[in-house]
């Protein structure tokens, strides 16, 4: 995918479902604790994937959280 494309696809934003930034917030520990589980996360809560790859805010929270969850075993 050249630049061009990748800068394209990331304007139009995701082809599949996604949650929104209040929907995120409010489902992000349930999604952090099933992956850390090994359950698929996607298919509890879908779209999710797909928020947390196109907005920065979100997959900071998200990536804090897993690392909290991993701290604690």
């Amino acid at each position: 995918m050249s630049e061009h494309d990748d800068l394209t696809a990331r304007l139009l934003g995701p082809a599949e479902p996604e949650v929104s930034c209040e929907q995120c917030f409010d489902r992000l520990d349930e999604f952090a604790e099933l992956e850390r589980d090994g359950a698929d996360g996607e298919a509890a809560i879908p779209g999710m994937r797909a928020h947390l790859e196109g907005c920065p805010a979100c997959r900071d929270d998200y990536e804090s959280l897993r690392a909290l969850l991993t701290d604690r075993g």
